[in-house]
């Protein structure tokens, strides 16, 4: 088995030699520690050479007799030998926990942050992170502080995806060694749905306009203009304004009830599940954006409307689920 099959990331299924890695690389949940046993290490292509020219000088120097060989050959060993301890001290001692992951929308990045904890008064240097083969990221860790590295993954379906088993490795200081480890923390991601570039109101989608509910009492009143953005009522458009400078305008008003607006699931037209669940990502960003009041209603889940980031994110990461649970 060579080095570089080892240092890539293993099918410990075919690999039975290899399962005394699996057996210490998680998944944790709360954070591990990188213990003695976790911390691997092997010679990098430059530290075989090294020992292959160790060999050649210490065979040269007893064929010939040189003690000046002898010393040369010894001291280099030793240097090798403090440069491998140094390598894997380097790694061994950090602490790792799941630093998290915001949601992305379809076809985007996931990136997946772990925090790397340095309980030493001693910077760690050079530490990397990689996965199948792919490195995405080099830190130094301060001196009894807290560092943070990222691992991106790609995003295709809607629903949880988990970050996976990674490897973290440094070859600081020499280049001589590289010390390693395989670990998986419990880091997922919420995947929202792919939206769809432009989706509007269908004509069974319910809209409760603030203005037609206060019945002309006096407790709305018209505060300004402001360009036109997508979802807006076509009822509250300005139609002297547009045509005076031929861009949509949207009247604004304060102090009465707000627009609010359903997103229906029965109310959408689609050919399946995944396209509907598409059209109505782009409803709700799209209402959020227009500073509606909103609600989604799908098959046994009703959310009221409301707006703000929370909810936003509520009823998106609804969509995404659904069906998931």
């Amino acid at each position: 088995m060579s080095i570089t099959s080892i240092l890539r990331l293993p099918d410990f299924k075919r690999k039975p030699a290899l399962k005394f890695i699996s057996n210490r690389s998680g998944p944790f949940d709360a954070g591990v520690t990188l213990t003695n046993n976790r911390v691997y290490i092997l010679p990098t292509k430059i530290g075989v050479l090294f020992g292959l020219l160790l060999i050649i000088l210490l065979l040269g120097s007893v064929n010939y007799g040189k003690s000046l060989g002898f010393v040369l050959v010894f001291l280099l060993a030793g240097v090798g030998n403090v440069a491998m301890f140094a390598t894997w001290r380097n790694l061994a001692g950090l602490r790792l926990r799941a630093g998290g992951c915001s949601p992305v929308f379809s076809g985007e990045e996931a990136i997946f942050a772990v925090q790397l904890e340095n309980l030493d008064p001693a910077t760690r240097y050079s530490i990397a992170i990689s996965q199948h083969g792919t490195e995405y990221e080099v830190v130094d860790v301060p001196p009894a502080g807290v560092g943070q590295i990222h691992l991106r993954k790609k995003a295709g379906q809607r629903g949880l995806i988990s970050a996976g088993c990674f490897r973290l490795y440094t070859e600081f200081p020499t280049g001589l060694f590289v010390a390693w480890t395989w670990i998986e923390l419990t880091m997922q991601c919420v995947v929202y749905p792919r939206p769809v570039k432009n989706a509007s109101m269908p004509a069974g989608g319910t809209i409760v306009d603030g203005e037609s509910d206060l019945h002309g009492d006096g407790v709305e009143e018209y505060t300004g203009l402001r360009k036109y953005q997508t979802g807006d009522s076509w009822r509250r458009v300005s139609w002297k304004a547009t045509a005076r400078s031929d861009e949509l305008h949207t009247k604004e008003f304060a102090g009465g009830q707000p627009e609010m607006q359903w997103i229906e699931w029965k109310a959408i037209a689609a050919s399946g599940t995944e396209d509907r669940l598409s059209i109505m990502t782009r409803l709700v960003i799209d209402a959020e954006a227009g500073h509606r009041y909103y609600g989604l209603r799908i098959p046994n889940i009703e959310i009221q409307p409301n707006h703000g980031s929370r909810h936003y994110q509520q009823c998106l990461k609804t969509l995404a689920l659904y069906g998931h649970q």
